[in-house]
């Protein structure tokens, strides 16, 4: 894949594998086995403990008032949730749920802070973790504002690529984790039917296919190009 291009998609909302090293989190956490869907906080709750992810994946989302969702990010091994309760004794702003099987580490908001007094090291991992949090929440922002829906879409889609790809045949490239059409309307802030229409146009002009329960990309140029057109429409113009 062009160097070029994952440049332009470095802002990805998928903060997995991370190369931070949290041993003393796990010496003084209580560890958490949890199930998919299972949830580890919600938005507004006091934030007394943070979470050490130590395997799985968690979506991070925040709910308006009239109860619609915006999935924000999807913190996977080695990411912290609830860290910023540290600062402030501000309540979670966002809630947590598992979206696969979990193993955490609760660490209590206080031991934190002792640690982050005793260890320089903790201290720079840790900001060095909110700074990709932020550069994510700047990239969304600008999205929101100034993105068509089919575009963020489309940005999605290679992001998936670059973080969950897999080469085959003819510069193919399959996403090998699954989502539903709810799940990527609720990340790119639109409608379950404007993702399945995009998907739908995406794969009758041989950019995109389903191969059993996974998608795979046929043409990331020509996805790219789609991102970077801002006259593309899903029109039956645009299908011409």
């Amino acid at each position: 894949m062009q160097e070029s291009i994952r440049e332009v998609y470095q802002s990805t909302p998928w903060l997995e594998n991370l190369p931070n090293q949290w041993d003393l989190l796990k010496e003084i956490g209580t560890p958490i086995e949890c199930k998919k869907d299972t949830m580890i906080f919600e938005q507004d709750d006091e934030a007394a403990h943070l979470y050490l992810i130590a395997s799985g994946r968690v979506c991070l989302y925040a709910t308006t008032p009239s109860g619609e969702e915006k999935a924000l990010a999807f913190i996977g091994k080695n990411g912290l949730i609830g860290e910023y309760g540290s600062f402030g004794n501000l309540p979670h702003a966002t809630s947590a749920i598992t979206v696969s099987k979990t193993v955490l580490y609760r660490v209590s908001i206080s031991r934190f802070r002792e640690l982050l007094k005793q260890n320089f090291h903790l201290v720079e991992q840790l900001l060095h973790f909110e700074s990709r949090k932020y550069r994510l929440l700047c990239a969304q922002a600008l999205q929101l504002s100034y993105s068509k829906a089919p575009h963020r879409i489309c940005a999605t889609l290679i992001q998936l690529a670059l973080n969950y790809g897999s080469p085959l045949e003819q510069d193919h490239i399959q996403i090998t984790t699954t989502f539903t059409h709810q799940d990527m309307a609720n990340l790119v802030g639109t409608t379950r039917v404007t993702v399945i229409n995009t998907l739908k146009w995406l794969e009758r002009h041989q950019i995109l296919l389903k191969k059993e329960k996974y998608y795979v990309i046929t043409d990331l140029r020509r996805l790219e190009s789609l991102v970077q057109d801002e006259t593309w429409k899903l029109t039956k113009h645009a299908e011409g």
